[in-house]
């Protein structure tokens, strides 16, 4: 360098000096050689150790806390900028000096190979950054967490995100599931792989259905060709973007497919309990007054009380005078049975009607005998035939 460059490096050193002086932001001047040459009051406020007079690369290792790798980044691009090959550059760092604070830093060519050096202090920023970050994290894992699927599309229907369970529930077209994919694009794949139970003559009218269904925000239910039923429920937020919910109600589909069945088994049993009920006490009409109840088999508590309410409703339904109550087809008269022809008896004669008891053979006499019931109040006779003739001989 000549006597004359010297004191004209000194000079515009000096005015570059005195002109960062006044700015508030912390500010470096780097000569042509490399060094720190001159910092602003701002920038020794800001560092205790300021890298006044070392080499820029020095400097920038020492002033700023760095990552081996992107410390290594950011010194080759001081080297081009120093080798006139860049003009600027521009980094975020943490300061390597406590507490922690965060920097943006730039450094600019200007005249006679001088560069500024200024920074800015982004701490805020990087803490709303974190926290932002931090929060987002905290959304993707809870969202992750779900049993339901999960998709976020945006204003131009394009996916944003979607969970895991979101892919699981679709294994046929997971592979498209990914950050903007449009969402008829994927409907109309997962429809070409198959992905869907339905008719090949309705695809085109299953594509119309969904994708107005996920443009309206509506809800529905649709099977998956391995057989699982999918509830798809789609939701437009404030701005513009959907939310699709994705739920498995196969279980839910098969529980209520069982409660129909039941349901149906038991109108079957109910109907056929009705039936046999009914066959179970046969009304023979005799006469325009008469009417015969030939009772077969054992009698029950549940039997005795629909024989005595279907007689009872024969007889008013019919204006019955006259029935014939034929026991000849029970195998044992115990005192219960013995209580329901009581019972038929006064609540026949309650109707205005009267009650003839056939088919009492010498061992059910016997047994009412020993049981001590009276059927004085009642007419009886040997036989069925017996009591018919009674009865058309009375009406």
């Amino acid at each position: 360098m000549s006597e004359s460059a010297e004191p004209h490096g000194a000079s515009m050193l000096a005015s570059f000096a005195t002109f960062i002086a006044y700015l508030p932001e912390p500010c470096a001047l780097v000569d042509a050689t490399g060094h720190l040459a001159a910092v602003n009051p701002a920038w020794s406020d800001m560092f205790f150790e300021t890298g006044l007079g070392q080499p820029l690369t020095e400097a920038v290792a020492l002033l700023f806390a760095w990552e081996p790798v992107h410390l290594q980044q950011i010194l080759v691009e001081l080297n081009h900028i120093q080798a006139d090959e860049l003009h600027r550059v521009s980094f975020d760092a943490a300061l390597a000096e406590p507490p922690d604070r965060w920097i943006n830093a730039t450094l600019a060519k200007i005249d006679h190979g001088f560069c500024l050096w200024q920074l800015s202090e982004v701490t805020r920023w990087q803490m709303v950054e974190a926290a932002t970050h931090q929060l987002l994290e905290q959304f993707r894992d809870a969202i992750e967490s779900i049993s339901d699927g999960f998709a976020l599309y945006d204003q131009e229907e394009r996916l944003v995100f979607c969970n895991r369970r979101y892919r699981e529930i679709y294994p046929l077209c997971a592979d498209l599931l990914r950050q903007g994919r449009s969402f008829p694009e994927i409907l109309r794949v997962s429809l070409e792989r198959g992905q869907f139970m339905l008719a090949s003559d309705t695809v085109e009218a299953f594509f119309a259905h969904q994708y107005a269904h996920f443009r309206e925000g509506h809800s529905g239910e649709y099977q998956l060709s391995d057989g699982r039923w999918i509830r798809a429920v789609n939701h437009q937020t404030d701005d513009g973007a959907t939310v699709s919910i994705r739920t498995d109600i196969t279980e839910q589909r098969l529980a209520s497919a069982l409660r129909e069945q039941t349901a149906a088994q038991e109108a079957t049993i109910m109907a056929q309990s009705t039936l046999l009920a009914e066959l179970s006490t046969p009304l023979l009409r005799i006469s325009a007054r008469t009417l015969v109840l030939p009772l077969i088999g054992a009698i029950d508590g549940a039997r005795a009380n629909r024989v005595v309410e279907h007689l009872l409703n024969a007889v008013e339904e019919q204006q019955a005078s006259l029935v014939i109550l034929d026991i000849t087809g029970v195998p044992v008269v115990d005192t219960y049975v013995a209580g329901l022809m009581i019972q038929c008896a006064r609540a026949i004669r309650l109707l205005g009607a009267r009650m003839v008891l056939t088919g009492i053979r010498p061992d059910v006499a016997e047994t009412l005998v020993t049981l001590g019931i009276d059927l004085g109040e009642i007419v009886t006779r040997a036989s069925l035939q017996d009591g018919v003739r009674y009865a058309l001989r009375e009406g």
